[in-house]
């Protein structure tokens, strides 16, 4: 997934679970939580300790402003990020867990953007 400006790589995805009973699913998506706090932690090596952002509140900003992408479709995909902002270029890094949509799969997301956070 990208637009201008952002990029986002799906690093790992849960297979067929939009089907499978709750259990399952809950399962995984701890699996992928595990993963993005391993990830993190190498992250915050390279780059210091991220910001923790809850992303349910610009969720909900979104009736009433426009809210710049990556962050508004972030919103609607993941409960909350880590957020690093890399030293050099100024670029932000977003690492969640898209496990809003019990229609689809969960998927551990990395995020590059230019964009500000709203």
């Amino acid at each position: 997934m990208g637009g201008p400006g952002y990029r986002t790589a799906e690093l790992a995805a849960s297979h067929g679970l939009p089907v499978a009973d709750a259990a399952v699913r809950a399962t995984e998506a701890e699996r992928l939580y595990e993963d993005r706090e391993a990830l993190a932690t190498r992250l915050t090596e390279r780059w210091g300790e991220p910001s923790l952002m809850g992303l349910q509140t610009i969720r909900l900003r979104i009736a009433a402003e426009a809210i710049p992408e990556p962050w508004a479709r972030l919103s609607h995909l993941v409960r909350d990020a880590y957020v690093w902002q890399e030293p050099e270029l100024g670029r932000w890094i977003v690492l969640g867990v898209a496990d809003r949509d019990r229609a689809d799969e969960i998927r551990l997301l990395l995020t590059v953007t230019e964009t500000d956070p709203p």
